[in-house]
């Protein structure tokens, strides 16, 4: 079987359009959205899965891909940290904090791309996610930002694009959407 694997972008928590903080409807729906797409990957073939660890949307996928691996209590579910910086998490939250090193912890790689912050550096780190990824799994709702941007970026290299925010889940963006049409990498 060929090696397919997937990473994750998406929005922080003060981008998304409900807080990730309260239980509530849509957090609900979101979440299971996210669930069935990250449990339905392995069915395609994918058991690598690439997270940037920020807070928000990369933090809860790669909680899903740990609950996947519990689930089917196997080891051939890879869940590999992307950092972009050593200090990525000084200035989390507490609870995002503790979230992100329970990640870390049980991640099966962390892969530190730089020692210290430098302008640039989380698209650096969105590019090696997608540049090694064969599909992009993602919130995006039309916001300009780092999602657009690896969004962008990802389908030039021809990535597959798999969307959990309101377009609902499996459907993909067709290259022609107008959201992508603004920015140019």
């Amino acid at each position: 079987m060929q090696d397919i694997s997937c990473c994750f972008t998406g929005y922080r928590p003060e981008k998304f359009p409900f807080s990730l903080e309260e239980d509530s409807d849509k957090m609900n729906i979101f979440e299971n959205k996210l669930y069935n797409v990250v449990f339905s990957l392995p069915v395609e073939g994918v058991f690598r899965f690439y997270c940037g660890m920020a807070e928000g949307f990369d933090i809860i996928a790669a909680e899903a891909v740990l609950t996947l691996r519990e689930a089917i209590k196997t080891s051939s579910v890879e869940l590999i940290a992307v950092i972009p910086f050593k200090a990525q998490a000084a200035g989390f939250s507490e609870s995002w904090k503790a979230r992100y090193d329970k990640i870390i912890e049980a991640a099966d790689k962390v892969i530190v791309l730089s020692d210290k912050y430098f302008s640039g550096c989380y698209a650096k780190r969105n590019y090696y996610m997608v540049d090694n990824s064969n599909i992009v799994l993602t919130y995006f709702d039309g916001k300009a930002g780092g999602t657009r941007s690896t969004i962008n970026y990802a389908l030039k290299k021809g990535k597959k694009i798999i969307n959990v925010a309101e377009y609902g889940v499996g459907e993909y963006f067709p290259e022609e959407n107008s959201y992508f049409i603004e920015e140019q990498i």
